[in-house]
């Protein structure tokens, strides 16, 4: 009995000191806030723990915008600076290039100038030469014209030879000389000296001997051409086929020379047919009026050409060669 008792007054105690425990832990829980449920046990912690790395975290990341945002306004600014320094340089290129330019143009037009002023003195430096050359030739062209007017009555009035010959005749220029010295060499042979006097040419052939007598025809020879034709046994008229201004004045002098010897056989060079503006052979038939110097006359015209130097003559020309030496036996 007593030790039933002894456990039952235990059991009392046990069960008092409980109540009085549960009755401090709910008055001291009613004492604190309240709070959210939350697990217990270290777990129950955590919440707490990631809200202050999250505060964290924030006021840093918002320090690291701020530091970003100052450091890319620095950036822009910097920017602006480099871009205002770079204008400012551009700016300065483009005016030391500008006066760079404005100073070589100058420099240009001062040259220019310079050239032009020694042009200037030049050309008229040449000029005055020149003037000076052609009053010196007309001064030795006159001269020489004098002299050979005061020679020329005394040399034309006796012929060189008694023998028949081919006279060859026409203006100065025409090419009488060229056509000459080709027809006895067989090659192109240019001439630019005039023929002051007579040019006398002796041509073989395989048959016979030619004698030609060419006769300048300058202004003062041609009004002795006449009294050689009773000597020709053919006569050779040589025109300029491109100098249409003089053709007027070749068909004149032909025409009194045909009209003095009727008889004379007549063989005409339409001569520098190479050249561009050289009349064809109809219109030279037409310009010197050949269908007037009679049917009884023996008439024969040939285009004629001299070209390169030293090369053979061109057919035409070999083929008047040709009929000029059959005509020739004929005659004698």
């Amino acid at each position: 009995m007593p030790g039933r008792r002894l456990c039952a007054l235990g059991l009392a105690a046990a069960v008092a000191t409980a109540g009085v425990t549960y009755a401090l832990r709910t008055y001291v829980s009613a004492l604190r806030p309240p709070r959210g449920p939350h697990l217990p046990g270290p777990r129950a912690a955590a919440p707490a723990r990631g809200r202050a790395n999250a505060s964290k975290e924030t006021g840093t990341a918002g320090m690291d915008r701020a530091k970003m945002k100052k450091d890319k306004g620095k950036e822009v600014e910097m920017e602006k600076i480099r871009e205002t320094g770079k204008e400012e340089r551009e700016k300065k290129k483009e005016v030391k290039e500008g006066k760079k330019k404005e100073g070589k143009e100058k420099m240009k037009k001062g040259k220019e100038k310079g050239n032009q002023e020694v042009s200037k003195k030049n050309d008229k430096e040449e000029k005055k030469k020149e003037q000076e050359e052609t009053k010196i030739e007309k001064e030795a062209i006159k001269e020489n014209q004098e002299k050979q007017n005061s020679t020329l009555t005394m040399t034309l009035l006796q012929p060189p030879k008694q023998n028949k010959q081919i006279l060859v005749l026409g203006l100065d220029g025409a090419g009488k000389t060229s056509v000459l010295h080709s027809l006895a060499a067989n090659r192109v042979q240019h001439s630019v000296a005039p023929t002051l006097g007579f040019n006398a040419v002796c041509i073989s052939t395989e048959d016979s001997q030619m004698e030609f007598l060419e006769i300048g025809g300058s202004e003062p020879f041609r009004s002795h051409w006449e009294m050689y034709l009773s000597k020709g046994l053919l006569l050779i008229f040589v025109v300029d086929s491109a100098d249409h201004n003089r053709l007027p004045e070749a068909k004149k002098y032909l025409h009194q020379l045909i009209e003095a010897s009727p008889d004379l056989p007549l063989v005409v060079f339409a001569h520098k047919q190479d050249l561009e503006a050289a009349y064809h052979i109809t219109d030279i038939h037409d310009a010197l009026a050949l269908s007037e110097v009679g049917n009884d006359r023996k008439l024969f015209l040939f285009g004629t050409q001299v070209t390169k130097n030293g090369s053979e003559i061109p057919s035409t020309l070999q083929d008047a060669k040709d009929l000029i030496a059959h005509l020739a036996t004929s005659m004698q």
